[in-house]
């Protein structure tokens, strides 16, 4: 899961693509209104990792699902959500199994 701050108008997100072609799309698709954004955006690839920077306005609490593609196929699917809180360590099952 990729997060982003809505208090911020500049993004970036760091990936591992499938492969790494020249050049590719960036849509997002809204999970509450349905809606498919193309976004213009830049990138960068060192040892490997791809950065994606991108400008963008959120709202609070904002989820997508991000799709990067070119005419080949599919380079990365992920999900975005947009949160002003820190990243914290999530577990699911925190408390919730105690073993004796």
């Amino acid at each position: 899961m990729i997060v982003v701050n809505p208090e911020n108008e500049n993004h970036s997100f760091d990936i591992i693509p499938r492969y790494y072609p020249e050049s590719f799309s960036f849509d997002l698709y809204n999970e509450v209104t349905k809606i498919t954004e193309t976004i213009t955006h830049t990138f960068t690839v060192a040892d490997g990792i791809m950065q994606i920077n991108f400008e963008m306005e959120f709202s609070e609490q904002q989820k997508f699902q991000i799709k990067l593609y070119d005419e080949e196929g599919v380079v990365f699917r992920g999900k975005l959500i947009s949160t002003s809180q820190t990243p914290q360590d999530y577990k699911q099952t925190n408390n919730l199994y105690v073993y004796e």
